[in-house]
């Protein structure tokens, strides 16, 4: 059987959005390893990791309520770009010669940007790709996170361990600049002009102010039990994977190697994950993405139960990789999820702030086991872990009373009027 194509547009914006994807998935340990190596102030990393992370809290809904009005998208995201790379050479030319603060200011502008590079993008695959590809379209969105959290977090580490911390962040800015060219040649498509629907289905456009579109889409979010189960079980489990950049580490070390072994560890939950993606489309063909999403979460869990038993190294990178492999189908169900109850004009909405959502839970996470660390040992911490994970697949339990759109409802655009740029 033939698969549908995506087309070279819709290649050209996975491309454009696995490159932003990387550059936003990499800030964090770029900021530690060169804020560490450069002042020697690990609380001063800490907190440029923080101010990087809380104002997605605040973007998220508001750039995604913008960018569903907004009729030229690529000047968001082309400002978005282009704010996130100087913002880190910013830092990268000033640490340690200025006060912290204004490091602190430098890279919370660059966290305003996080919506719209990571959300922002799938918020445009339904106006891109042709509803009969749509399935893998979003297997190939979901992967492209993976891609970016192998290649961004390994490139850096391994530039700032041959070359410095300096060159690795250097590097990042390098990438994030150089990603600029794909915004610019990515298809950016704007709503189709009222005039080119039928009369008898036609609808007025939108006046309301951003502030309303606001309320209204995280209305819509808490007012659809489908959405709100999915939101809540993905940001839970966001949360109990927080932790674990922070304790597989710890664990390598329990294991009796050098801690950069979490980083294999690490490196191996992500390839797994990319993998799961990758297989994601053809679970969802046969099964409920519902069920999908459930067994990803409990899969997850299951799996991280099992890392905390007494295991060799080999053994634990195995099941690391099992474990991002069961992760790896979630987002793809989530987006199809959303896909099918989501209006388009509030769909970037929905995307970004759930986005936040997930982005804040998985900080909180790796700062609760921070506190944790030395109270619990590093296997009793991931068997709490395993255990939260399993509960996070509990609001997909309840069916929703609301019967969620169909497809080609509202959502995905019939392919004969896609808009393109």
């Amino acid at each position: 059987m033939t698969r549908p194509a995506i087309g070279r547009p819709g290649y050209i914006l996975l491309g454009a959005a696995t490159i932003s994807r990387l550059a936003v998935n990499t800030v964090t340990i770029a900021l530690v390893l060169f804020t560490i190596a450069r002042t020697h102030d690990a609380r001063l990393a800490g907190l440029l990791v923080a101010a990087f992370t809380v104002p997605t809290l605040i973007a998220g809904p508001v750039l995604g309520a913008y960018l569903d009005q907004l009729r030229r998208k690529r000047l968001l995201f082309t400002v978005s770009q282009a704010l996130l790379a100087i913002s880190l050479t910013a830092v990268l030319m000033l640490a340690g010669h200025v006060p912290g603060w204004l490091l602190a200011v430098l890279t919370f502008v660059a966290g305003l940007t996080a919506p719209v590079l990571t959300g922002g993008y799938s918020s445009l695959i339904p106006l891109v790709i042709a509803p009969t590809a749509l399935g893998r379209a979003n297997a190939l969105d979901a992967a492209s996170y993976g891609v970016a959290g192998i290649a961004g977090p390994a490139i850096v580490s391994a530039l700032a361990g041959a070359f410095g911390a300096g060159t690795g962040l250097g590097a990042l800015a390098a990438v994030t600049a150089a990603g600029l060219p794909l915004v610019l040649l990515a298809p950016m498509p704007t709503p189709p002009p009222a005039g080119d629907a039928p009369s008898d289905t036609r609808e007025p456009p939108r006046t309301e102010s951003l502030p309303a579109a606001i309320t209204d889409g995280l209305r819509l979010l808490r007012q659809s039990r489908e959405l709100l189960s999915v939101t809540i079980a993905t940001t839970a489990g966001q949360f109990f994977q927080g932790p674990l950049p922070v304790l597989l580490p710890l664990l390598a070390i329990a294991l009796g190697r050098p801690a950069s072994g979490g980083g294999w560890l690490l490196t191996a939950f992500s390839a797994g994950g990319l993998a799961g993606a990758l297989a994601s489309e053809r679970l969802i063909a046969h099964w409920s993405t519902r069920l999908v999403l459930l067994g990803s979460l409990a899969g997850l869990g299951a799996l991280l139960a099992v890392l905390a038993a007494p295991l060799s190294f080999g053994a634990c990178l195995f099941v690391a990789a099992l474990g991002g492999f069961a992760d790896g189908p979630a987002l793809t169900a989530t987006l199809t999820v959303r896909q099918g109850n989501v209006p388009p004009d509030r769909y970037a909405q929905t995307l970004t702030t759930a986005a936040s959502f997930k982005i804040a839970a998985f900080s909180a996470g790796s700062a609760v086991a921070g506190l944790l660390i030395g109270v619990l040992t590093v296997r009793q911490l991931i068997l709490g872990l395993a255990i939260g994970q399993l509960l996070s697949a509990a609001p997909l339990l309840l069916r929703p009373r609301d019967k969620p759109r169909m497809r080609n409802e509202r959502v995905v655009p019939p392919s004969s009027s896609t808009p393109r740029p």
